[in-house]
């Protein structure tokens, strides 16, 4: 079975040929075995036995001494070959020195039987392309009776019959893969859509085409697309109003607090309002990586070179290596921003990042090392929530709101992507990021 499922096509345009050839092959082979098997031998069975018949009725009336004489054997001649299609002739031989079948075989098999059972006179048959042969034992001699080969069987009506119904099974194939191939094509354009959609392309709306459910699993990706846009904009609305009303107050706090005189209190209640104001830019930055944005073909590492100048007055090393001339489908203002949250995610914990783009068959991966303390891999799917720190090692000196990885990875899923955590050959963390094409 499992040889078979790999033997089976992957595709539902190549499983539906398979559909229709199966039964066109077995309507072939059981043709083949009813026709050709069942049918024709009865019809040999039928014409052996009645060639035989007509050979032994003029076997029969040769032996009447009535009918002795050149003058009865021309009459006889004559009869046979207008009313019975068979040729006579008289040979010199007066006995037959070989009796039976010249040799074995299908036809010898039909025909020697139904002269077995008609013949009751020593007989020898052969056959040879044209005609069928048999010399008779009579009193005056060995007869030659011959008739025509194709009055037993004649090939071309099986293969005129091979020929029709397999010429009509590939008009059928070829006919019912035409149709097929149109009523599949709404699907191919279904799931392409699909596919850049979870890349996060603008496909638009799909018209529906092709069968009826086609049609309705379209319409319900339309509405699927459309519910996704309307959440997402609804979010993005929801956390830009209440990060940007917060930031009003917030501001008011800080300028009446600079007023007030120096304290202890003072001083945590402004620690407070920066953590606050933090998170506020981070509610931020996360808002702007739900809108919309258009893709563009950029150079990876101008984009690179670009992000490190941003970052530059912060005290971290970076070392890239990234092709010069490679160019990719991005979303400028969301991958900079991943970019750029994981690059200062590097700068809190460690003084040193590697940074290395390799291009791969399925997309481009991107690898980004630190010198930190790294991540245990039992948080390392936890710290991609959003607001989730490790209080161990992640403390608030370290700053940071807990939303830099949930802003990456939301902007790597949204090109369709994944991003993962490891172990780095440095001592501390390798993000991995891998964007299709």
């Amino acid at each position: 079975m499992r040889f078979l499922r790999r033997l089976t096509p992957k595709s539902l345009f190549g499983r539906t040929l398979v559909i229709l050839v199966t039964p066109l092959i077995l309507l072939q082979v059981v043709l083949g075995y009813v026709y050709l098997d069942r049918h024709l031998e009865s019809v040999l069975n039928l014409l052996a036995d009645n060639i035989a018949g007509d050979m032994q009725f003029v076997v029969a009336i040769s032996q009447n001494p009535e009918h002795h004489g050149p003058e009865h054997q021309e009459s006889l001649n004559n009869l046979a070959e207008q009313y019975l299609h068979l040729k006579l002739q008289w040979l010199d031989d007066k006995k037959l020195e070989q009796t039976g079948r010249r040799k074995s075989g299908w036809l010898y098999d039909f025909m020697g039987d139904a002269l077995d059972h008609h013949f009751k006179t020593p007989y020898y048959l052969t056959l040879d392309r044209d005609f069928i042969n048999v010399h008779a034992q009579t009193p005056q001699g060995v007869l030659k009776i011959s008739t025509a080969r194709k009055r037993l069987f004649d090939l071309s009506s099986p293969l005129i019959l091979i020929i029709w119904t397999t010429i009509s099974a590939l008009a059928l194939f070829a006919v019912a893969s035409i149709f097929m191939r149109n009523q599949i094509k709404p699907l191919w354009r279904l799931a392409g859509a699909a596919e850049r959609f979870g890349k996060g392309h603008d496909v638009g709306h799909l018209r529906p085409e092709g069968a009826t459910e086609v049609r309705k699993a379209t319409q319900a990706f339309n509405i699927m697309r459309d519910r996704i846009h309307r959440q997402i904009h609804e979010r993005t609305e929801l956390l830009a109003g209440v990060s940007h009303d917060l930031r009003t107050p917030l501001t008011r706090m800080r300028l009446q607090m600079a007023l007030m005189p120096h304290s202890p209190e003072i001083t945590e209640l402004q620690h407070d309002v920066a953590s606050m104001q933090s998170m506020i830019e981070g509610f931020l930055d996360f808002a702007r990586g739900a809108e919309d944005e258009a893709i563009q073909h950029i150079c990876v590492s101008k984009l690179f070179n670009d992000i490190i100048q941003g970052i530059s007055h912060h005290a971290l090393k970076i070392n890239l290596d990234c092709p010069d001339r490679l160019f990719w489908n991005l979303k400028l203002g969301l991958i900079k921003r991943c970019l750029t949250n994981l690059l200062l995610n590097s700068s809190r914990y460690g003084s040193q990042a590697w940074i290395a783009v390799h291009v791969k068959k399925d997309g481009l991966e991107i690898w980004v090392d630190d010198d930190g303390p790294g991540i245990a891999e039992s948080e390392r799917e936890n710290v991609f929530r959003p607001f989730y720190r490790i209080d161990e090692a992640r403390g608030e000196e370290t700053g940071g709101t807990g939303l830099g990885l949930s802003i990456a990875r939301d902007a790597v899923r949204r090109h369709g992507g994944r991003i993962w955590l490891h172990s780095s050959s440095y001592g501390g963390l390798r993000v991995m990021l891998r964007l299709p094409k």
